[in-house]
């Protein structure tokens, strides 16, 4: 009895070793299968497939260095991919290509610091590369602190006059923002009376993530018009804007108190404009529909805080990666009339066509135009709405790349109609244009 009771006890011992040397027998070779398999279906293009194998095979082995990589190649966005060619070079830390990939996949989601890091480990490993060595000397220009003079002129209907010049500077910071400042002088003019505007603004921007995008500048004014005491304000600029192209739903959110330098007289009264925006995009089939809305009070002195509300629809038509027509409408308002230097009347509409166009890549060039033409008609307070009125607008930037590390930049922008949507006229027939020029130098 107790002998084939050591006997049986030995038999499921032995049983048990067999069903467990045979697994593990067996892993390596369904493991072996399922690259093979995800490798046909890659070299093939049939991705959905390849990505199931090779997550398969990822779920046997978390730490297969070419499945990893090629998830990369796979995923569907460029922060994914990043995320795996990250995990992949943990794995494989001597493949110079596999740094390159990541430093590319970086420079993709904005991250400039963190690409020139992979550049640089890629150089240690490939010194002598061309492609390395390519790659090094453009992280190198991508994150390299920068700083731009810049100088510019304005001219409206009424002949105020703004002269600016400044310095724009900043450094690259890790997680994909910079960091920067901008000092700047404005002499403004009428042709009777001058003012002057002084700004020291410090500025953070970058995309934490794809899909999300932050802008926060925020510094002091100090203005003076002429005979008067200089008086000092708070300015800030605070907008974030979040999209997913897959779903082509979009929201853009900005909160803004600036002041309003744009005549001697402006400056006198301490025209400041405090305002909230929101507004949201979303595909609909071949259509693109936009709609928001503005609040915000305009603050003087003397006068209580008017009330300014806006409001702007759209329906656009995407005609490339790069450009749009489009059908616009825009509705606005003060809710009292103003002696502070400004145009405030009760009602403006506008209905144009618009198209915008960008173009950008790794050429010379960039460029960037947006045109509106249409109809506006307005009402001044306790006055009936008066007759409609052609309308026009534009709007260019271009950048010329003088060298690797040099770049003139152009800015261009002009309204012919009874009233603009951006900013506040100075009075009812109102044209305005404005030009500006930088020239951006990168120091490596």
């Amino acid at each position: 009895m107790t002998f084939s009771r050591i006997h049986f006890r030995r038999l499921l011992a032995f049983s048990a070793l067999f069903l467990l040397g045979g697994s593990l027998f067996a892993q390596p070779s369904r493991m072996a299968d399922l690259l093979r398999r995800a490798d046909t279906a890659f070299a093939d293009e049939n991705r959905v497939l390849a990505e199931e194998l090779y997550r398969q095979v990822l779920a046997l082995d978390p730490f297969q260095s070419r499945a990893l990589f090629r998830m990369g190649q796979l995923a569907r966005n460029d922060e994914d991919a990043l995320a795996w060619v990250a995990l992949y070079v943990e794995q494989e830390p001597a493949d110079a290509w596999g740094w390159l990939a990541l430093g590319d996949k970086s420079l993709k989601v904005g991250k400039t610091v963190e690409a020139l890091a992979a550049f640089e480990r890629a150089a240690k490993l490939e010194p002598k590369a061309e492609d390395v060595l390519e790659r090094l000397a453009k992280g190198r220009l991508r994150a390299a602190p920068t700083f731009e003079p810049i100088g510019g002129h304005t001219l409206d209907s009424d002949l105020n006059t703004v002269w600016r010049y400044g310095l724009n500077g900043d450094v690259a910071l890790r997680g994909g923002f910079r960091w920067g400042a901008r000092l700047a002088r404005s002499e403004i003019g009428d042709g009777l009376t001058r003012a002057a505007q002084e700004e020291i603004l410090v500025r953070l921007e970058g995309r934490p993530r794809m899909t999300l995008r932050l802008d926060l500048q925020a510094g002091a004014a100090r203005l003076a018009a002429e005979g008067q005491t200089a008086w000092l304000t708070p300015e800030a600029d605070l907008r974030l804007r979040w999209g997913r192209p897959d779903t082509g739903l979009s929201f853009d959110g900005r909160l803004q108190r600036i002041t309003l330098g744009t005549s001697p007289l402006l400056v006198a009264f301490h025209a400041v404009r405090n305002e909230a925006r929101l507004s949201f995009g979303q595909a609909a089939g071949p259509l693109r529909i936009r709609a928001g809305g503005r609040a915000g009070f305009i603050e003087a002195r003397g006068e209580r805080p008017n009330l300014r509300l806006q409001g702007d629809a759209a329906v656009a038509i995407p005609l490339a990666a790069s450009g749009e027509i489009s059908i616009q409408y825009h509705r606005l308002g003060f809710k009292r009339r103003s002696d502070a230097g400004y145009f405030a009347p009760k009602l403006v509409e506008t209905i144009e066509a618009g198209s915008y166009w960008e173009w950008s890549g790794e050429g010379r060039l960039s460029a960037a135009l947006d045109l509106g033409a249409g109809a506006q008609r307005l009402a001044k307070q306790k006055e009936p709405v008066g007759p409609w009125k052609p309308a026009l607008r534009a709007w260019a930037w271009l950048a010329v790349d003088l060298a690797p590390t040099m770049q003139l930049r152009f800015e261009g922008e002009g309204y012919s109609a009874p009233f603009a949507p951006a900013g506040v006229a100075t009075a009812p027939d109102w044209r305005y244009g404005s030009i500006s020029l930088g020239l951006l130098v990168r120091v490596r």
